[in-house]
């Protein structure tokens, strides 16, 4: 018999604080415990099976598909919890649009749109939303995944920092 998404939570909620996590208790049952998404959750082992980890609460953690992949396999069981502490947001629903900015760095080796909030431009926010509502119908998010992804949200960033340069009423 597999272990229960409430038995892992059960167990979880008294042996591991929650401070520094993404989700809290009440609704780890629900949220992915690294990025927060309401996604159908998978048992997901902190020290692999094939590296000697049993099916038991202590051994399992619950994450989204996607998190799940990315998640550490190896045999510390004392890193997974590095690893979720490490990718904690502080609002629901941020961590993938965190890791976007982060995917936006990485490939252009600076912090999108700084060049346009160092004008402090009163009239940017109100573009900023129509310009990223233009260009969200252009995205899409791959099968099974309930969210788009960071490279998704880096192109999407810099489709807004175009916009933005060609704009006169903010250039001249």
């Amino acid at each position: 018999m597999k272990t229960t998404h409430q038995e892992i939570v059960e167990y979880w909620s008294r042996h591991q604080d929650e401070c520094g996590l993404s989700v809290d208790w009440s609704e780890a049952e629900e949220l992915c415990w690294r990025c927060t998404q309401k996604r159908s959750l998978q048992r997901c082992h902190i020290v692999p099976h094939a590296l000697g980890g049993s099916e038991e609460p202590n051994n399992l953690v619950l994450l989204c598909s996607q998190c799940h992949a990315e998640a550490p396999n190896v045999a510390d069981s004392e890193f997974m919890w590095t690893w979720l502490r490490s990718h904690a947001v502080s609002f629901y629903g941020s961590y993938w649009y965190s890791r976007g900015l982060q995917e936006f760095e990485f490939i252009y080796g600076r912090k999108p749109l700084s060049r346009f909030f160092e004008k402090n431009e009163s009239s940017l926010l109100p573009k900023l939303n129509t310009i990223i509502s233009k260009y969200m119908n252009q995205t899409n998010t791959h099968w099974g995944q309930g969210q788009i992804n960071p490279a998704t949200i880096a192109w999407l960033l810099r489709q807004v920092e175009i916009e933005l340069e060609n704009d006169t009423s903010i250039n001249s």
